[in-house]
Formats: C-alpha cells, sequence, structure tokens
C-alpha cells in the first residue's frame, strides 16, 4: 500500500473517488428519506430506488466515450453535472406531487452521469498504476474504502439530517461533489491518456463508429474465453444481491426493530471490509473465485435458516467476506486482461449486465415471496449461489485461471466461440 501513497497523482485519485463517493452516499440516504416522508408510501420509496438503479443499464452507452476521451475529463464533467442538478433538489422540495416528479427526473438524469462516472474511474486506475499486482491492491484499498462509507452512511444518515436538515444535507453533497469534480480536472493535465487507435483517421466520434466501437467491446468480451464464461456469474452476484436487498426491510420488521435493518447492512459491509483487505494474502486464480462462490450460496443458505438475530448477523459478515474477495479479483482481473484503448468499452458492457441483474433479481425475488416463505426464497438463492461455485470448479479455463503478472492487457483474448 504504501508503494501506492508515494505517487501524488494516485493520492489525489483516490481522496476524490472517495469524497465522490462520499457526498453519494449522503444525497442517496437523504433521497430515500425525503420521498418517504413525502409520500409514506414504501411503494414510491422503492419505485425511486429502481428508476435510480435502472439508470445503470444503460452504461455501455458511454464505453466508446471514456476509451476516446479522457477518463479525468470525463469523471469531471459526471461530477460537476450532478452536483448542479443536485443543488436544485432543495429548491424543489414541498409538498406537492408535481415537485415530487421533477425530483425523479432530476435525480435520474444525475444518475446517468454517475453511469460515466465508474467506468471512467475503472480505466483511470491502470493508467495509474503500472502493475497488475499493484491494481488489485488498489481495487482492495479502493473496495474497502467504499464500506467504510457504506457502514458510515448507515449509521450516521439519520444524524446528519437532523443536525443540518433536509436541504442543507443536499447542498453539502453538492458541495463534496464540485470538490471532487476539480481535482479530477487537475488530474487531467497530470495523466496522459494512450491515443485511441484511429484506423479509419477519424477526428471525432459519428455515429458509425460509436456503434463500431461499441460492438468492439461487445466482440473482445465474446472473444475471450473468461470473460465470456464469467459474464453470467458476474450478474448472478448482483442477483442474489437483490433478493437480501428487498428481504433484509422484512426480516428487521419481524424482529421487532428498525434497527436490525441497519444492522444487517452493517454485518454485511463490514464483511465486504474483511473480504477486501483478504484478497492480499489470498491466490488471484479462478479457484478462489469459484471457492468464494460456494462460501457466498452456504452463507446464504446459513442466513436463510438461522433463527436468532446474532447469528444473522454473523452470516451476513460471512456473506460480506466472500462478496468482498469476488468482488476485488472481478474488478481487477477487467483492468488487468483488458487492453486500455478498450477498457472503457468493456467495463461499461459489463457493469451493464450487472446492473440490470439488480431490479430483475428484486423483481423475481418479490414475485417468489407472493408464492413462498422467505426463508425458502433465500434458501433458493444460496443454492443457485452454490452451485454456480461448483459449475466453476468443473469448467477447465475457469479452474486453471491466474490473474497475470506481466504487463496489463497482455492477455490475449482466445476466439474459441
Amino acid at each position: 500500500m504504501n508503494q501506492l501513497f508515494k505517487d501524488s497523482r494516485f493520492i489525489r485519485f483516490f481522496a476524490s473517488r472517495t469524497s465522490a463517493n462520499i457526498a453519494d452516499s449522503i444525497y442517496s440516504i437523504v433521497l430515500l428519506y425525503f420521498v418517504q416522508q413525502s409520500t409514506q408510501s414504501v411503494a414510491m420509496t422503492s419505485f425511486t430506488y429502481t428508476a435510480v438503479s435502472a439508470a445503470s443499464i444503460f452504461s455501455f452507452l458511454v464505453g466508446p466515450l471514456v476509451d476516446r476521451y479522457s477518463p479525468p475529463l470525463l469523471a469531471s464533467i459526471a461530477l460537476f453535472t450532478q452536483a448542479v442538478l443536485i443543488l436544485t433538489v432543495p429548491f424543489l422540495i414541498q409538498d406537492g406531487m408535481v415537485n415530487l416528479v421533477a425530483i425523479l427526473v432530476i435525480v435520474f438524469i444525475a444518475s446517468c452521469f454517475s453511469t460515466l462516472f465508474y467506468p471512467a474511474n475503472s480505466k483511470m486506475l491502470p493508467q495509474l498504476v503500472g502493475s497488475p499486482d499493484l491494481i488489485v491492491r488498489a481495487n482492495s484499498m479502493i473496495s474497502s474504502t467504499d464500506q467504510v462509507i457504506n457502514i458510515a452512511g448507515y449509521l450516521a444518515g439519520a444524524s446528519l439530517i437532523i443536525a443540518m436538515g433536509m436541504k442543507n444535507t443536499f447542498f453539502l453533497a453538492s458541495a463534496i461533489l464540485f470538490l471532487s469534480g476539480f481535482v479530477y480536472v487537475r488530474l487531467n493535465k497530470q495523466i496522459d491518456a494512450p491515443a485511441v487507435e484511429d484506423a479509419n483517421g477519424r477526428g471525432s466520434l459519428k455515429l458509425g463508429y460509436y456503434l463500431k466501437e461499441l460492438k468492439e467491446g461487445y466482440l473482445f468480451v465474446k472473444r475471450h474465453t473468461f470473460l465470456r464464461i464469467m459474464l453470467p456469474f458476474f450478474a448472478l452476484t448482483n442477483f442474489s444481491m437483490a433478493i437480501l436487498v428487498i428481504a433484509m426491510p422484512s426480516i428487521a420488521v419481524s424482529y421487532g426493530s428498525p434497527i436490525y435493518y441497519s444492522l444487517l447492512y452493517v454485518a454485511y459491509f463490514i464483511g465486504i471490509f474483511i473480504g477486501s483487505f483478504l484478497v492480499s494474502v489470498l491466490k488471484k486464480n479462478g479457484i478462489t473465485i469459484a471457492v468464494s462462490w460456494v462460501a457466498m450460496g452456504l452463507a446464504i443458505y446459513v442466513f436463510s435458516i438461522v433463527p436468532e438475530m446474532w447469528m444473522k448477523l454473523l452470516a451476513a459478515l460471512l456473506l460480506g467476506v466472500f462478496t468482498g474477495i469476488i468482488n476485488v479479483l472481478q474488478t481487477s482481473l477487467i483492468q488487468i486482461i483488458t487492453s486500455l484503448p478498450l477498457l472503457g468499452r468493456v467495463t461499461a458492457f459489463l457493469n451493464t449486465l450487472s446492473s440490470a441483474a439488480l431490479p430483475l433479481g428484486a423483481l423475481i425475488g418479490g414475485a417468489l415471496t407472493l408464492r413462498f416463505a422467505l426463508s425458502e426464497v433465500l434458501f433458493f438463492s444460496g443454492l443457485i449461489t452454490a452451485l454456480c461455485g461448483l459449475v466453476m470448479f468443473l469448467v477447465k479455463d475457469i479452474r486453471q485461471f491466474e490473474i497475470p503478472s506481466g504487463e496489463i492487457g497482455g492477455v490475449a483474448p482466445s476466439h474459441n466461440s
């Protein structure tokens, strides 16, 4: 970790990304609280969450932009736009459905710009950190920090709204986004982005070339054996998580206190924090990913059957540990095996698939709870997850996969169909 912090550019990148995530956490908490308070409707709050998260489904559209233009510049544009949009929300906070609809439209647009921010960040990291080992360490540290932010958000979010008021909390989130954006502007002058391959001699991104570059990102994933096989499993991570998201409020209600809702999330985030650090001492290969999948399925199963809340908290912690391991290795291997000229498109494409699994998992999980008990739905989720891990053991390309130690983007794609 010390080697990472010897680079002033990485320090600025890490600080700015962390600040942006803090702002996003604050903004998300106050937004959902405002909607619930204004409408007194769980359905409306659920619709708000779905509308905001659904924006990520379109992240594949920004891939060619990330590969063609400067990632720090795109990240700063995304943050500045989000900051301006969020800044308008406090002026619309009052009773009335018309203003509520306007706020939902604004936050949806802000979320669309968020889909530009994260692929730009993903491409920026390999430009700052040259070796695969350091990329894994950097992702481990970033993931751990994200979980600290999530834990702090769930523990202190309500206190912040009470202390500052709802409108001022929106102002705070906007100010932090502005600050983060300015740091990325500074980084834009310090990172020498590799030139985009321009075989056709084009200078601007016209529609025909844009569609061609979208296809290039898709074809890279399709032709790379490991990515092609792992693609459904990447999506299933979010699918299983969505079922847990809809289950946790019901479990908290059944135990008689909303505090259990926060505690379950905090236990899960602490687990991800631990898992992100454990990656540094584990073997970075396909077997580690497969074992983590099986263990994640077993943790969901235990979560579904244990009767006491402390047992469920322990199961949520273990689930978070193995989720953290999978997330760090998954993000790192994509950055390592994909060449920089394609990284924006590949990341955005994979983000789209993973993001689509969230509302789909929530929809299917909700439909299943209409017919089956919640514990049975969670058992089904755990069984599917564990079986996915066992399938990975049976697939030779996954079982023998090792994260390369050479230059990033150095793994040639297989052209097996």
